[in-house]
Formats: C-alpha cells, structure tokens, sequence
C-alpha cells in the first residue's frame, strides 16, 4: 500500500521567498544590459512589474512566436532565481526541513510548483533538496506562472493529498477550496493573511495544524 501523499510548496516554506520576489530585479536588469536601454529598470520597482515581461520580449526576440517568447522568458527569470539563491546561501529553512524528512517515514512529501522541471532540478542542486522530494510536479516551461495548471496535472495522477502546505499565492488555496483540498497557509515570513486561509507562523504551528490530518 502506497503511502499517503502531503503537498507542499517550495518558496515560503522549504526556502525564503525573497529569491523569487527579487528575481524579477535581476531579470530586468539582464534584460536592459541586453537591449542597451537602462529604461528597461524602471518596470522592476512597480507593483504590476510582471506587465513589462511581454512588452520587453517582444523587443529582445521581435521573431520569436509567443510561446518561444514564453519559454526564454522563463528561463531568464529562472536563472535569476537561482543566481539569487546561490549568492544567498542562507535560504533554507533548516528546521522544516529537517521536520519533513521525519515524515517520510510516513508519507510521502510531493512538491507542486511553478518552478519548471530544468529550473528546479538546479533550484534543489543548489540547495541541497534533491533527495526531500518524493513526488514532484512542476510547469512546463511553454506555460505561463499558472499553479491551477499544475494542480490539475498533480490530481489527475495521484489524486487529492491529505493536505496541502503552501505559501502566499491565493490561487493555490482557491484550487483546493474547489476541490475539498484541506489547506494550510505556511506564513513563516509574516507576509500578508490571506482572508479564511489558516495560516500558522512557524513550525511549532505547522506541526499543531498538521496533528489534525496526519
């Protein structure tokens, strides 16, 4: 008999999220030393800074098709997260870590991530976290940052897990809402709450959550 399944997140819980929130500022200034254009900055300081990605590949590759433009997109911001990740050896987060692996005993620990598959394989090089995982589903590196799409992937294969331990994107927790996904908030960073999400703090929180699925 195949062990239970319990679906994680990567940023916020495993590893600090700032990799990913400051990636975008290396992305955009890769981008403006490419296009001799430092204007190219200025979107990386705005909240809605994922906005200039389309505008700025469509300079940087004016040939390319959409879903070309998407895939080199995404490998450039992943490539920003992982420089990121290598110049800041203290992203992880030891003691989830080291909780997690108890659980393997009983469970398995599956990664559902918009992280693609090239860019993770790095991602978990770098960090040591090759050997945590069980399961992992990622995105395809033709999709767009779309978790509901790996969701669907994740389900369709192994079915709903006991519980999914994420960070703080809203759409993963919609996704379980809908489909009676039990959901837990890992704010171990304090970012903002989520309106009816239960969020818990740090891992002697997670650990109380959890005792009421495992």
């Amino acid at each position: 008999m195949k062990k239970p399944i319990l679906a994680t997140t990567l940023s916020g819980l495993f590893l600090k999220k700032e990799a990913w929130d400051n990636a975008h500022r290396l992305w955009y200034a890769d981008a403006a030393k490419a296009l001799h254009d430092s204007s190219v900055n200025q979107w990386a300081n705005r909240p809605d800074y994922f906005k200039g990605v389309d505008e700025v590949m469509q300079r940087l590759y004016p040939n390319a098709t959409e879903t070309e433009r998407t895939v080199k997109a995404r490998r450039m911001f992943f490539d920003s997260v992982i420089k990121y990740i290598k110049e800041n050896p203290s992203m992880k987060n030891d003691k989830v870590i080291t909780y997690f692996k108890s659980l393997k005993r009983k469970y398995r620990i599956a990664l559902v991530t918009t992280n693609t598959r090239q860019a993770l394989e790095k991602i978990l090089s770098a960090t040591g976290l090759q050997n945590l995982f069980d399961i992992v589903e990622a995105s395809e590196e033709s999709e767009k940052d779309d978790k509901i799409a790996v969701f669907n992937r994740f389900t369709k294969t192994y079915g709903n897990p006991l519980v999914y331990i994420g960070g703080d994107r809203k759409d993963s927790f919609d996704y379980c809402k809908a489909h009676k996904i039990p959901h837990i908030f890992a704010n171990l960073e304090d970012n903002k709450e989520i309106e009816g999400i239960e969020s818990v703090h740090n891992l002697d929180e997670l650990k109380t959550a959890l005792s009421r699925f495992i």
